[in-house]
């Protein structure tokens, strides 16, 4: 609950900024361009819109880059705490995904890792499968001829 109420008092202030600073969504967008951010022109006009702050988003994605941009850019000074400590969590958010990104990488190499083994027990499996068809197909070959040699031929029978 406490992380929706400081959404929401983030969006507000976001407001007020936007507002103070006559600023417009193309000019947002410029701003977080020049800052190296990204969020689509629809999310930045829905956080802008009127009753957003009852709406959810995606903190991380669409909230924080703004807040990061804005309060950094324009100096939040009415509440510095309250700017600092979202500036705070922002920075803290961004280490984490940069540690999951890491993580992530590692997964996705202990899995090519394990694929690629698993990718060569199949082969020998199926080196070994086709190596034992061959066998039996030899053997039952070999039976045929043994079974046509020694047994009497129902020709031969009939005589």
């Amino acid at each position: 609950m406490e992380i929706e109420k400081m959404k929401r008092k983030t969006i507000r202030r976001l407001k007020e900024i936007k507002s103070e600073q006559g600023l417009s969504v193309p000019k947002i967008m410029d701003l977080m361009e020049e800052r190296g951010q990204f969020v689509s022109e629809s999310t930045i006009k829905r956080v802008f819109a009127d009753g957003s702050e009852e709406q959810s988003f995606r903190y991380q994605d669409s909230i924080a880059p703004i807040a990061d941009v804005l309060l950094d850019i324009y100096g939040d000074t009415s509440s510095l705490d309250d700017a600092e400590s979202l500036r705070h969590i922002i920075r803290e958010k961004n280490k984490l995904i940069e540690f999951l990104m890491i993580k992530l990488d590692e997964q996705e190499a202990a899995f090519e890792s394990r694929k690629s083994m698993y990718e060569e027990r199949k082969s020998i499996y199926d080196r070994n499968i086709a190596r034992l068809e061959n066998q039996i197909e030899r053997k039952d070959d070999l039976i045929e001829r043994l079974l046509n040699t020694y047994l009497p031929t129902n020709s031969a029978a009939a005589e």
